[in-house]
């Protein structure tokens, strides 16, 4: 296993959210545009030494998407949005 691949393990690891880590980790080859975008919002998230939420995720996905000017990146990191939602229950 490489060393960002090890990382990204890690990082999906820590979600609390174990639904949208196991299906980031199972995903294979199919999400590998979307599993380093996430990699990359965790990683921030926990540099930043906020709580790794899916919240925080989201927030994350969606200034990424601001600064995003390529179409392709904002295709892959919406799709990524989508599917962190897709993972999120409604506050009760």
């Amino acid at each position: 296993m490489s060393k960002a691949m090890r990382q990204q393990t890690y990082n999906f690891e820590a979600l609390h959210d174990k639904g949208l880590a196991d299906h980031f980790l199972n995903a294979g080859n199919h999400l590998n545009d979307e599993a380093e975008v996430l990699g990359s919002a965790i990683r921030c998230i926990m540099l930043c030494g906020d709580n790794l939420s899916n919240k925080e995720v989201i927030l994350q996905l969606i200034h990424a998407l601001e600064i995003t000017h390529e179409p392709e990146a904002c295709d892959v990191i919406r799709n990524t949005l989508e599917i962190v939602v897709g993972f999120t229950r409604d506050d009760i």
